[in-house]
């Protein structure tokens, strides 16, 4: 019979291994999705997601040109070493997913959160804002 702290040890080294390739996913994802939207003149996407009661979905992703005017997804296949083409549309909807499940475990539970993940392509940098939403009360009783 295991005893509690090696229970916790092993959780701790499997949730290490799990965070680790999901980093390594999340990069190699990141890569992939800049060299993409580059190529097709994207500058900014947004992704925003809204989750709750046990479910949650990204509900809007908006691309934006050198312009600063909304373009359309471009129809592309994206290759990543040692996986199938993905569609760009996928790629980032996966991608949002990953990030929200590494960072935000949890996010479409009971109250949920809802934000945005914004994609900044030139400055190759990934914000992902996400807003926790919980129930609270404050209870009073004195006697008199």
């Amino acid at each position: 019979m295991n005893d509690f702290s090696t229970m916790a040890n092993d959780y701790l080294a499997r949730k290490a291994e799990r965070d680790a390739a999901a980093n390594t996913e999340i990069a190699e994802m990141k890569a992939a999705l800049l060299t993409s939207l580059a190529a097709h003149g994207i500058v900014t996407v947004e992704i925003r997601f809204d989750g709750y009661a046990d479910s949650g979905a990204i509900e809007q992703t908006t691309f934006f040109g050198a312009d600063g005017k909304v373009v359309e997804c471009p129809d592309i296949l994206v290759a990543r070493e040692g996986k199938d083409e993905v569609k760009l549309a996928s790629l980032l909807e996966d991608f949002a997913y990953a990030a929200l499940e590494r960072h935000h475990d949890g996010w479409e539970i009971n109250d949920g959160a809802f934000g945005e993940l914004l994609i900044n392509v030139a400055e190759a940098s990934f914000q992902l804002d996400c807003n926790l939403r919980f129930t609270s009360h404050d209870s009073h009783s004195t006697e008199l």
